[in-house]
């Protein structure tokens, strides 16, 4: 007799002790039916499947038959793991050893190894890859060994219940399950382990060291990473079906996206859709997508804001779930599923979990993190469900860039990838930039600072410093962090923030030196160095300054006049400032020179006398003498002859003899010389501009020999035009030039 909870056991004969009963009563264990074969009492239950009850003899005592099928059970539960693969009938396995299909060979020295006759699945093993044909290299790709290790990885883990009855329709015939449960949740854990004891034979039988790379996702991935995806993903599975009752709507419909895209149509009958898409644990991340494109067609329905909440929420917890597992178990089993030997090289490596490409899972985890921001949090009042999704969010965000790290890590050891490692390295910073600041733009430091810290994110670490004010941790930062003194330094810059800048601790002098004096910066270097004392290193900068300064001429006046004063304050008798404080003087009176420009020539121009571009020697020389200059006098003539010491002389561009009989002979053709008196050419000559300047420079103790250019060159000037063919200009200039011979 029984109930959904006990067993009764009656008897006709020795009952003088009542009947005795058997409870089953572990948490969530029921019976869910009954029946009989051959006089064999059978009950299934929830929990441990099939089980049966013998009766050795009618006459046995009733307490001893409850005992023996308590061991029963008890054998049966610690056994079941593996009884699928260790118990298979020895005639069974060596039957596969002998077949002509190697796979099947393969499989054999497995089951033989399980079974603890290594002997035999060594002889298959030495028979199938002698050592002599398998060469060391971690470069192959999908060798014979390595095709056949992982597809039976992949059949292991998508292995059929063999005990299940419903499956007997679908799964193949004569098939060695590697799992005896009835329990979906059992069956992957029974899964777990088998692949465990698939690592082991490899191991065991030394393939291990033998395996190099198959092609996966259209790339080439070692062997035994594919067989840590193998592993994770059954992770993903049991965490999946955990998660599957909490969020059963979405997650049922996702499957249901999954078969249809599989062309699964019809499910065999007496299984569920849950049954068909669990069995295949090697295409689990198919449902990262469906997942999504559910999510997505939901919105279309005209959720409430709360109801939108919910559903992503729910949505994330499913994916964060399954695939946080997924990761926390290769960090564990790390060291596992590495080679002992390192001189293996391997490709590329890539997580399932970080797929790439329009569909791959990064993508979509990228878009589910969008998806949060964008339209879960801003429907989030309370402060409970803001913490759920943040929490959600930093997951997300975890997983993506642990993907990119592991897959910068794979590619920087690859030789001749740079410009692939270069572009990958952008992407993630891209990324980066893009899942954290969210974080800090929502005032949620403490989980921005985790990701930040973890990936590097200087920016937000210092935005997160400045923004609450805490310059113990920005201190913090810049002694742990090698270069993070320069984002601290560059952020004040950026956000205008020079006070903060330049008066960064002592211990940062040295850093924030070099930093001023990287480009765009060394504008502020010179404050730097008289905050520090360094009158001479401020001296230079701030000269070098004035010499690179073009666009304001008051800004370059001020620069010099500050370079002049740090000179000045200098007391370090190592260094001798006076030529370079001459030099300061000489580029100031240039600016004089140009300062006093008169006032129609400067508007002429469309300058502002408040606000002048620096003007070089040759532009203002012109403005000096040019049409602009209307009343231009024999002062302005000098200024002009005097600018002149201005000019290199070994300037390529400036031919220096050209540009001074220039300046005289425009001073020449500012006088109409046809029109003057020839009766007195020492008093007419004197009144031109031209001798009015030679007066002028007499007066201020110029040698007027040399300060005159000579008369055939100047007559042979081309600026002359015409007037050099004229007779009175002749007479005039030629007496001009005897007289003052005569004088001088």
């Amino acid at each position: 007799m029984y109930d959904q909870y006990s067993v009764v056991f009656l008897s006709d004969v020795g009952q003088e002790a009542g009947p005795e009963k058997k409870e089953f009563s572990g948490q969530g264990e029921y019976l869910l039916g009954a029946g009989k074969c051959d006089d064999l009492p059978l009950f299934f239950s929830n929990h441990l499947g099939l089980i049966s009850v013998t009766l050795k003899s009618q006459l046995s005592d009733v307490s001893t038959r409850i005992e023996e099928s308590s061991i029963q059970e008890r054998s049966w539960l610690e056994t079941r793991a593996e009884s699928s693969l260790a118990l298979i009938p020895v005639e069974t396995v060596h039957e596969m050893s002998m077949s002509e299909e190697p796979q099947a060979r393969l499989k054999a020295a497995f089951l033989f190894c399980v079974q603890k006759n290594k002997v035999q699945a060594q002889a298959i093993i030495n028979d199938l890859f002698p050592l002599t044909t398998t060469k060391l290299s971690a470069m192959t790709i999908d060798s014979e060994l390595d095709t056949m290790v992982t597809t039976m990885s992949a059949d292991l883990i998508d292995d059929f219940p063999s005990s299940d009855p419903r499956w007997a329709v679908s799964a193949p015939q004569e098939q060695a399950s590697s799992t005896a449960s009835l329990i979906l949740l059992q069956q992957l854990q029974d899964k777990e382990e088998a692949h465990g004891h698939l690592v082991d034979f490899l191991k065991d039988m030394e393939l291990w060291d033998r395996l190099a790379s198959v092609t996966v996702r259209e790339s080439a991935l070692a062997t035994r990473m594919l067989l840590s995806e193998h592993a994770e993903k059954i992770q993903a599975a049991i965490s999946l079906t955990n998660l599957h009752k909490q969020n059963q709507e979405a997650v049922d419909r996702a499957i249901s996206l999954v078969l249809e895209a599989r062309n699964i149509d019809l499910v065999p009958p007496g299984l569920t859709k849950q049954d068909v898409f669990y069995r295949e644990v090697s295409k689990i991340d198919d449902l990262v997508d469906k997942l999504v494109t559910y999510e997505e067609s939901a919105f279309t329905n005209d959720l409430s804001p709360n109801n939108i909440v919910v559903l992503i929420a729910g949505i994330n917890k499913v994916l964060t779930g399954m695939l946080s597992d997924a990761c926390q178990y290769r960090k564990a089993k790390n060291l596992d599923f590495k080679s002992a030997s390192e001189a293996i090289r391997e490709p590329e490596y890539i997580a399932w979990t970080s797929s790439s490409g329009p569909g791959g899972i990064r993508q979509l985890l990228m878009k589910q993190h969008a998806i949060t921001v964008n339209q879960a949090l801003p429907e989030a009042h309370d402060t409970t469900t803001q913490g759920v999704l943040f929490q959600q969010l930093l997951t997300l965000t975890d997983i993506i860039l642990e993907g990119f790290k592991d897959q910068i890590d794979s590619m920087r050891r690859q030789p001749g990838h740079i410009d692939q490692y270069q572009q990958l390295n952008k992407e993630y910073e891209r990324a980066r930039d893009t899942l954290i600041e969210p974080f800090v733009d929502a005032k949620q430091y403490e989980r921005a600072a985790t990701l930040a810290e973890k990936y590097c994110h200087y920016t937000s670490l210092v935005r997160i410093c400045d923004e609450t004010e805490n310059q113990d941790r920005q201190q913090r930062y810049m002694q742990k962090y090698q270069g993070f003194s320069d984002y601290v330094f560059k952020w004040y810059m950026d956000k205008g923030k020079r006070g903060k800048l330049l008066s960064q601790p002592l211990q940062h002098n040295a850093e924030l030196g070099r930093f001023l004096k990287t480009e765009g910066n060394e504008y502020l270097s010179w404050l730097h160095d008289i905050n520090t004392g360094n009158y001479v290193q401020a001296h230079r900068s701030l000269k070098t300054l004035a010499s690179d300064e073009t666009q304001y001429l008051s800004k370059k006046k001020t620069l010099l006049s500050l370079s002049k004063l740090s000179a000045l304050a200098s007391n370090d008798d190592r260094y001798d400032l006076e030529p370079d404080i001459q030099a300061v003087d000489i580029e100031q009176g240039l600016i004089v020179y140009q300062e006093t420009l008169p006032a129609e020539v400067v508007e002429a121009v469309g300058m502002d006398t408040d606000n002048m571009r620096v003007l070089t020697p040759v532009e203002l020389i012109e403005l000096y003498i040019s049409d602009y200059n209307k009343n231009a006098s024999d002062l302005d003539f000098k200024k002009a002859l005097e600018i002149l010491q201005y000019i290199d002389q070994d300037d390529p561009d400036v031919n220096f003899e050209e540009l001074r009989l220039h300046i005289w002979a425009q001073s020449l053709l500012r006088d109409q010389w046809d029109e003057l008196n020839t009766d007195n050419p020492l008093e007419t000559t004197a009144n031109t501009l031209f001798f009015k300047i030679v007066d002028l420079a007499f007066k201020e103790g110029a040698d007027i020999l040399d300060f005159i250019p000579p008369i055939d060159k100047l007559l042979d000037s081309p600026d002359l035009g015409d007037l050099k063919d004229n007779k009175t200009f002749q007479y005039l200039i030629k007496a001009g030039y005897e007289h003052l011979h005569n004088m001088f």
